[in-house]
């Protein structure tokens, strides 16, 4: 079944005038719509910038870009271990006048301490130098 509508009187729609006073709130809505616009617009090139920095250094990062191919000229040898032979009357104090170099006496008796396990020499032991 269909239903038709008949108008009892005639009625005309009248257009809204505004006073010039109110301004217009249209133009308004516009240009905010618009200054919105740009700035979502710039966060989000911001955004996608940063994703990109971030997403290139961590790659760069895995894949060691800018660095030297490894050759067997660069690889670091160990420093060769000094080591004396304890003869009769050597001292920790008598061995770190000898061997000490620029540094203070107790620092060096401290680090002979510290190498060796402890203060005692005898004769014939291998004592390792700092």
């Amino acid at each position: 079944m269909t239903a038709t509508l008949y108008p009892t009187r005639s009625h005309r729609v009248r257009p809204v005038v505004r006073p010039i006073a109110c301004g217009d709130v249209g133009a308004e809505r516009t240009a905010n719509y618009a200054v919105r616009r740009v700035v979502a617009g710039l966060l989000v090139v911001v955004f996608v910038a940063l994703l990109v920095v971030a997403a290139s250094t961590s790659v760069g990062a895995l894949l060691d870009v800018g660095g030297s191919p490894a050759v067997a000229s660069n690889v670091a040898t160990a420093p060769l271990a000094r080591v004396h032979v304890a003869q009769p009357g050597d001292t920790l104090w008598s061995l770190a006048n000898q061997f000490r170099g620029e540094v203070t006496h107790g620092r060096y008796v401290d680090a002979l301490i510290d190498a060796n396990g402890g203060t005692a020499i005898q004769v014939g032991q291998a004592i390792r130098l700092p």
